[in-house]
């Protein structure tokens, strides 16, 4: 696609929206701490307790690419806004909830809100980048999600303590709203700088599903989310059930592992601005997270250097992520169709992460050892190699 000519890099406004998509992404890490509590005063059962983590990322995995649609056609900051409005909401009706019913559907209503900043605002930070300063500024992006993941699992349990389950709902409601009042000023007249599109819903799903790299970019990035939560949700399990530590313990290195994660997609976000080829970090990438995840589980290393491998599955990995949201303005059909592109590589995204945990809980309960679940998770691996090589064809052509 021909990319928006930008004269200068509105830093100011891009770093605010990478604080929104934090403030977002610690609505995915509140969920798993409060669950006890959680369960204890609405009398849930285990299945209802995890359809209350997975229902939020159910919805995006079935909306990504209308969300994207839809913000190309009344305006990216109007759909971010709006989301903004919506997560709030979500997070203030399950602070009142007293039913299983109404804090699934606050969760579902969280989820819509997700996507609706998740897949649009990289498409926002792209148009308020110029041309040398884009493919830095869209990889950043995928720091965001282990970094607001990170904060809510390390800040959630000191919150629930002192005002229960619901006072952290209250808080994330708090934080969401503050960005919704902010973003209304601060992105004021950005949207009627921006073309919008036009053209019939349909039309816009044609174009962009018509081509092959938004589709490739989204697998990539469904075996990248199925492999990386899959290993960092059933850490904590794994560490107090095989290893026999405490609570305490499997917490801190469950959220070690999310935290490493940050300095790969920095690291990740440096080597493409640096102008490293990005079908080439996702091969790096994914050939060792799917190398590292098959000792990780067997019971063939010391435990520390199991450890090791967790961080560098982890850091690594982050490569991917960074390289996939790059390519994006590439492999739009077109700049009107940027976040209907994006909202296809988030749909991708969730549908890993709302499969990941479940297919390794199935795997392990089946076989009933956890040593064969790196080799689920290396099949992703061989996947994502086959790929990258796809990626690098259609993108032969126009690399400099």
């Amino acid at each position: 696609m021909t990319e928006h000519t930008s004269s200068q890099t509105r830093w100011s406004l891009i770093l605010l929206s990478l604080a929104i998509g934090v403030s977002v992404t610690g609505y995915v890490g509140k969920a798993p701490p409060a669950i006890p509590g959680m369960r204890a005063e609405l009398s849930l059962s285990l299945i209802t307790a995890g359809w209350v983590v997975s229902i939020f990322s159910a919805m995006g995995s079935i909306t990504g690419m209308m969300t994207g649609i839809l913000a190309d056609r009344i305006g990216r900051v109007k759909m971010i806004l709006l989301a903004l409005a919506t997560i709030s909401f979500g997070s203030i009706l399950g602070a009142y909830a007293h039913s299983a019913e109404i804090i699934l559907l606050s969760r579902l209503l969280e989820g819509a809100g997700y996507i609706g900043t998740m897949a649009i605002l990289p498409a926002l930070i792209a148009r308020l980048s110029s041309d040398r300063h884009r493919g830095l500024a869209v990889s950043l992006w995928s720091s965001v999600t282990p970094l607001g993941m990170a904060i809510a699992m390390v800040a959630a349990p000191a919150v629930i303590e002192p005002i229960g389950w619901r006072g952290l709902w209250w808080v994330t409601a708090g934080f969401t709203i503050f960005f919704l009042i902010i973003g209304i000023i601060s992105y004021r007249g950005i949207d009627a700088k921006t073309p919008k599109n036009k053209q019939p819903y349909w039309a816009n799903i044609k174009k962009t599903i018509s081509r092959p790299g938004p589709w490739l970019l989204a697998i990539c990035f469904l075996t990248y989310t199925f492999q990386w939560m899959a290993i960092m949700v059933w850490l904590p399990t794994f560490v107090i059930e095989e290893r026999g530590s405490g609570l305490g313990l499997a917490a801190t290195l469950a959220a070690a592992g999310v935290i490493i994660n940050i300095f790969g997609n920095l690291f990740g976000a440096w080597l493409v601005h640096r102008g490293a080829v990005r079908w080439l970090m996702v091969t790096i990438g994914t050939t060792i997270m799917g190398t590292t995840s098959l000792f990780i589980f067997p019971d063939l290393l010391p435990d520390l250097a199991r450890f090791g491998l967790v961080l560098v599955f982890s850091f690594f990995g982050g490569l991917q992520p960074t390289a996939l949201l790059a390519s994006v303005p590439l492999h739009s059909p077109s700049e009107a169709q940027l976040g209907a592109t994006n909202g296809v590589l988030y749909q991708g995204s969730q549908i890993g992460q709302l499969l990941g945990p479940p297919v390794v809980a199935l795997v392990v309960t089946y076989t009933g050892t956890w040593e064969q679940a790196g080799w689920v998770l290396f099949l992703g691996t061989m996947i994502n190699l086959a790929l990258a090589q796809w990626i690098r064809i259609l993108e032969k052509p126009v690399i400099k």
